[in-house]
């Protein structure tokens, strides 16, 4: 009586291999994702792969110091893009050799102003459009809102400061500094129209944020 050894197809072991690789990266780029996941993830080797933990939120700045620096653009743009990446690593990816690179820090609406001010003179004719259209976005509103209220037109200025917040919210999310700061702007601006109840609870929401992000309002 003859015995048969079965060995594991090539084709089934290449799916399983598939599988691995797929659950790997759905598993980087989800949204509760643990820190310290995305930090293994991030060792793989697998540019792919770390792109998504350079992109999820979760990712520890530690971390995303070190993929500031990877070897592949690709990885680095993923740094651009999270809006979670620290001010200083932004400032660091503006200077990237890749212009890609500093194509998707001049959109990322987290982007310090000073940043995107100076994308403005980059050497990319893209970069420099993005990085002024960024800027425009977050600062037209704004401006234009504060120069009424110089000129107390104040219903007008408070027109302009809703939309603000509304945009900032959608752009930055409800919890961002500069949602607060916009707060603080159109509380300042119902002042004089004699509505100081209203102001106080704007106050209270921009304090709010402020303090969460530990900054001093």
């Amino acid at each position: 009586m003859s015995t048969e050894t079965k060995s594991a197809s090539p084709n089934n072991t290449s799916d399983s291999g598939n599988q691995h690789a797929q659950a790997k990266t759905r598993l980087a780029s989800h949204p509760d994702a643990k820190p310290e996941t995305l930090e293994k993830l991030s060792t793989k080797g697998d540019v792919d792969l770390t792109q998504r933990v350079a992109e999820n939120a979760n990712t520890p700045t530690s971390t995303l110091d070190k993929l500031a620096n990877h070897d592949s653009p690709k990885v680095r743009i993923g740094v651009a893009d999270n809006l979670s990446t620290p001010p200083e690593l932004i400032e660091v990816l503006a200077n990237d050799e890749n212009p890609d690179v500093r194509y998707r820090v001049a959109e990322n609406p987290e982007t310090p102003i000073s940043v995107l001010e100076n994308l403005t003179a980059d050497d990319n004719p893209y970069v420099v459009a993005r990085a002024q259209e960024t800027l425009e976005k977050v600062l037209s509103i704004s401006e234009r809102a504060d120069d009424l209220m110089l000129k107390e037109q104040y219903a007008e200025a408070e027109a302009l400061y809703r939309k603000l917040v509304i945009g900032l919210e959608e752009y930055l999310g409800a919890q961002h500094p500069e949602v607060g700061k916009a707060l603080h702007k159109l509380a300042a601006v119902l002042v004089p129209q004699k509505r100081e109840d209203e102001a106080k609870e704007l106050e209270v929401r921009a304090n709010a944020i402020n303090s969460a992000k530990g900054e001093i309002s």
